[in-house]
């Protein structure tokens, strides 16, 4: 039985892939801690993470996710953070101002939607967020004046109409996603 590695998001709009790309290096500057910053083209604003799972139950799952409406909805960026706190930061993100609840509420119907098939509820509450790299190996830096470089990206308010069922293939450089189905516009 062969397994794939599968996740559920939202994907982030492209005009938010460029900038944030072009504001990598940047960010970057001065830093001493080693950060797997996300590749642009890997962004997404994540609903629920599967795992492993059969390669036979894909279409089962996407019959489940067929079931779920999606209301189109307005995302605006809202302020950057670090998790789980900037006195020991392992993630780098950027939360919404406007889209935070429609996307939550959009995990929720996913989670409720997936117990059916026997996936786990998540048991944590829902933090709407862009993780815009993983510090893999910590140093004496200024975050808060990484936040502060991070502020400074404009993201122009944009709108999500769908989400997407992904393939995750871990590689040495880091992961490749391949999407296997859109589901909503």
């Amino acid at each position: 039985m062969k397994k794939i590695r599968t996740f559920i998001a939202h994907p982030i709009p492209e005009q938010w892939k460029q900038l944030i790309g072009n504001a990598y290096d940047e960010l970057k500057e001065g830093l001493n801690s080693r950060i797997a910053w996300v590749k642009p083209d890997n962004m997404h604003f994540t609903l629920k993470f599967l795992g492993d799972i059969p390669e036979e139950n894909i279409s089962s799952l996407s019959r489940a996710l067929q079931n779920i409406p999606i209301s189109p909805f307005e995302i605006s960026m809202g302020n950057p953070g670090f998790f789980p706190g900037p006195e020991s930061p392992r993630i780098i993100w950027i939360d919404l101002d406007q889209g935070a609840n429609e996307l939550c509420a959009n995990a929720q119907s996913v989670d409720s939607q997936l117990s059916s098939l026997g996936f786990d509820k998540n048991p944590k509450p829902c933090h709407a967020h862009l993780t815009l790299g993983r510090i893999k190996k910590l140093a004496n830096d200024d975050w808060m004046d990484l936040s502060s470089r991070i502020s400074k990206i404009k993201l122009p308010p944009a709108k999500i109409t769908g989400f997407t069922l992904y393939r995750s293939y871990l590689k040495p450089e880091g992961p490749v996603y391949a999407e296997l189905q859109k589901f909503g516009d």
